[in-house]
C-alpha cells in the first residue's frame, strides 16, 4: 500500500509561525503517531484552528513532540505557551470564540489540570467549545495501582487517605463531570482511540461546550493507520438530523413559528446569545435581514449583541429593568404580542436580575438549541440518548427559506422607539482627580467603530453596556455570567492570536480592571513573547480605580478586604515583561479629563501595529448609574 496523499493548503490565514506561508503536497505514511493523529483531526474538526494552547509538564511532553512533526507544521499549526494554566484554559475560550470553533489547551497531570479547571468551568457555563488534552500517568502506572500490588505514589498525584492503599490515578478525573460535557482516556487500542477522539470532538463542537481527553504519557508514540484520518471525514451533524421525526418535528415548529408572526400586529424579536455561542450567527443574521422593518421590532440581550444594531428597526438592549433605557423596556414589555427569543440563555446576569416582566405579551416562543417552547407547549429537540433531532441553524435557515412578509396581517407601520445614546457625561469639580466612568461611556460611544472586537472584563464598568449602542459587525466577548475577574487579559491574547491566525486587521479592544488585571497579569508578557506573529496588537484599557469597586459598591466599600496594592506601575509592565526598549507598545497614565480628551482627540486612529495601554484613573466608588438596578440580592 503507497503511502497516501493529501495536499495541505493554507487556511483563511495569511500569516503563520515561520511567515512562510508555503503550500506543499505532503506525503502521509501509512502510519502515523497517535499524537499526529490526534493533532491532525482537531485541525478536520477546526479547519480555521492555527493555535494549540498550554504549559508542558513530564506528562505530556511525549504528546507535545507531535506539534513539531512536519504534518503538523504543513497545517501551519503551533503551540503556544502561556504563563499558568488558569490563563491557558482563558486564553483557549477566548480564542474558541473569537475564530468560531473548536479551541485546544494542553496541561499536565493534577497540578497543570486542576489550576485550569475554573477556567474550563466558565467555558461549560459561558457555552464555550473548548477541547482540554490532560496528559496523564502512562497505562502501566494506573493498571498497578488497580492491581494493588504495591503502593507506589507518584509525584503530582494525591496519595489514598489509608496509607495502605494505592492512589486513585482517576482522582481528578473525577472533579470534571459537572464541568464539561464529555471525558475519554486513551489506552492502546488503536480503534478505540480513534472512536474516542471523533465521540469528544463531535459533542464537544455539538454542545459548544468543553470536552476533556486524558493522554496517557505512553501512548502519544502509538502507531494509527493514517487511513481513518479520510475513510470517515470528520462530521458534528446531529445523529437525527433528516430523520423521519426530525423532519415531521421541524416542519411543525417553523409553520408554527410562522403562523403566529403572520398574525401578530406587533411581533418583536429579541436575539439571545446562544445563536452566536453554537456558530449559527450567518443564519441569524440572514433570517433577521427578512423581517420587515415597518413591522417587527428587533431587540439583543445585554449577553448576546450579536445583531446589527444599526438596523432602523433595533430598538435597543432589552435587560429588564437595566435596559438600554425605559423607553426600550416599554417596547419590548408593552408594545409587543409576540416575542420570539432566538438562541435563549435564562440566567441571572441575562435577564437584569430576573428583573423582566413580560405578563402582557400574548404569544411567547423560546428557542434554545435544547428545545424550542411556544407558550406551554415545549419540543424537545435534544432526545434522550443526548443528541439532537436537527440544530439551532437548521431551525433560522428553515425558517429564512420559508419567510414570506406578504403573508403578515398587518401591514400598517407600528410606531417604533430606537434608544440612541446621547452624552451622559457632566462636568463636575472631581475632574481634576479622576475620570468619571459616564465620560468613557460617552467616548466609547463615539470610539468605537466597525468590525471592532471589544473584550469586557467582568468589573464596574460592564453594567453600563446597555449605555452603548454598537456599530455595524462588532463582536463582544466578556463572560459576565461566570464572572471569574482576571478572565478577560487572557482571553484578549487568545482573541489577539485568533485574530492573527486569520490575518484579519479588524482592532482588538480591551476594558479591564486594575483588580480583575492582577489576577492573570503574567499574560501580558506573552503579547511581547509572541509580537513575530502578531503584527495586529490590542488596545487595552486600564481602569484603575483602586479595588474592587463592585464589590465597594454591594458592602463594605471602606473595609480592607476591598483594598488592592494600588501601587502598581502599570504603564512600566510591558517593559518589565521584554519591551524594555519600547518597540512594541505604547503607554500612558490618564489621571483626569483634560488629559483623556487630549490624548484620545489626538489618538483616534492609533497603529494596531504596537499595543496600546492607557491606564485610567477613575473613582474608588464610581460606578454607571445602571450599577443598582443589575444587582440580584435574593
Amino acid at each position: 500500500m503507497t503511502p497516501v496523499i493529501e495536499t495541505i493548503q493554507d487556511g483563511e490565514s495569511s500569516i503563520s509561525p515561520n511567515n512562510s506561508g508555503v503550500c506543499s503536497p505532503v506525503s502521509i505514511p501509512n502510519e502515523i503517531h497517535l499524537g499526529e493523529y490526534l493533532f491532525l483531526r482537531i485541525a478536520q474538526a477546526n479547519p480555521k484552528l492555527r493555535s494549540i494552547f498550554g504549559i508542558p509538564g513530564d506528562f505530556n511532553v511525549d504528546l507535545l513532540e507531535h506539534m513539531y512533526s512536519p504534518l503538523i507544521a504543513a497545517k501551519d499549526m503551533k503551540f503556544v505557551n502561556c504563563c499558568n494554566e488558569l490563563n491557558g484554559a482563558y486564553t483557549a475560550d477566548g480564542y474558541a470564540r473569537t475564530i468560531g470553533g473548536l479551541s485546544c489547551l494542553i496541561t499536565t497531570f493534577g497540578v497543570g489540570e486542576l489550576s485550569a479547571i475554573n477556567g474550563i468551568a466558565g467555558a461549560f457555563a459561558e457555552y464555550v467549545p473548548v477541547l482540554h488534552i490532560v496528559g496523564v500517568t502512562t497505562t502501566k502506572q494506573a493498571q498497578q495501582a488497580k492491581d494493588g500490588t504495591e503502593v507506589l505514589n507518584y509525584h503530582h498525584l494525591v496519595p489514598s487517605v489509608n496509607p495502605f492503599d494505592s492512589p486513585n490515578h482517576d482522582v481528578y478525573k473525577n472533579m470534571v463531570n459537572g464541568v464539561s460535557v464529555i471525558q475519554e482516556t486513551l489506552g492502546t487500542d488503536q480503534e478505540l482511540n480513534v472512536e474516542k477522539i471523533d465521540r469528544v470532538l463531535k459533542k464537544i463542537i455539538q454542545e459548544s461546550r468543553p470536552g476533556y481527553l486524558f493522554v496517557p504519557a505512553d501512548v502519544s508514540d502509538i502507531l494509527v493507520p493514517s487511513v481513518f484520518l479520510f475513510m470517515n471525514p470528520f462530521n458534528a451533524e446531529p445523529k437525527h438530523k433528516n430523520s423521519a421525526k426530525s423532519i415531521e418535528v421541524l416542519d411543525d415548529v417553523c409553520d408554527t413559528i410562522l403562523e403566529k408572526m403572520y398574525k401578530s400586529t406587533k411581533p418583536s424579536v429579541l436575539s439571545d446569545c446562544l445563536t452566536s455561542r453554537f456558530g449559527f450567527k450567518e443564519q441569524l443574521d440572514q433570517f433577521v435581514d427578512l423581517l420587515p422593518t415597518s413591522i417587527a421590532k428587533l431587540f439583543t440581550t445585554n449577553m448576546a449583541r450579536n445583531v446589527d444594531e444599526t438596523r432602523e428597526n433595533f430598538i435597543g438592549v432589552y435587560h429588564g429593568k437595566g435596559s438600554s433605557d425605559d423607553g426600550v423596556r416599554q417596547q419590548l414589555e408593552n408594545e409587543t404580542d409576540l416575542l420570539v427569543t432566538l438562541g435563549y440563555f435564562h440566567n441571572e446576569v441575562n435577564t437584569g436580575a430576573y428583573s423582566r416582566n413580560l405578563t402582557d405579551i400574548k404569544d411567547i416562543i423560546e428557542v434554545h438549541p435544547d428545545y424550542i417552547k411556544i407558550n406551554h407547549q415545549v419540543y424537545h429537540i435534544k432526545q434522550k440518548d443526548g443528541e439532537r433531532l436537527f440544530t439551532l441553524g437548521d431551525l433560522l435557515s428553515e425558517l429564512t427559506s420559508r419567510f414570506d412578509p406578504t403573508k403578515f396581517a398587518n401591514h400598517t407601520p407600528v410606531p417604533m422607539y430606537s434608544f440612541t445614546p446621547g452624552a451622559i457625561y457632566k462636568q463636575s469639580s472631581n475632574d481634576n482627580y479622576f475620570i468619571p466612568q459616564t465620560k468613557i461611556i460617552d467616548h466609547l460611544n463615539t470610539w468605537l467603530k466597525p468590525n471592532d472586537l471589544l473584550i469586557m472584563e467582568t468589573m464596574s464598568f460592564s453594567f453600563a453596556l446597555p449605555d452603548l449602542k454598537f456599530p455595524r459587525n462588532l463582536q463582544l466577548l466578556s463572560a459576565n455570567f461566570y464572572g471569574s475577574i482576571g478572565y478577560a487579559l487572557p482571553a484578549t491574547f487568545g482573541a489577539t492570536m485568533a485574530i492573527n491566525d486569520m490575518g484579519s486587521n479588524r482592532r482588538i479592544i480591551l476594558i479591564e480592571g486594575d483588580g480583575a488585571a492582577q489576577m492573570t497579569i503574567q499574560e501580558l508578557s506573552s503579547f511581547i513573547r509572541y509580537q513575530g506573529v502578531l503584527p495586529n496588537m490590542p488596545k487595552i484599557y486600564l481602569i484603575n480605580n483602586d479595588g474592587y469597586t463592585v464589590e465597594r459598591a454591594i458592602r463594605g466599600p471602606y473595609r480592607s478586604y476591598n483594598d488592592i496594592n494600588g501601587h502598581w506601575k502599570w504603564t512600566q509592565l510591558m517593559e518589565t515583561f521584554g519591551d524594555s526598549d519600547r518597540m512594541r507598545h505604547d503607554s500612558v497614565t490618564l489621571k483626569n479629563v483634560d488629559e483623556f480628551e487630549g490624548y484620545f482627540n489626538g489618538h483616534k486612529s492609533s497603529n494596531n501595529s504596537r499595543l496600546q495601554f492607557y491606564e485610567i484613573i477613575a473613582g474608588k466608588y464610581d460606578v454607571p448609574e445602571r450599577f443598582s438596578k443589575s444587582l440580584c440580592k435574593k
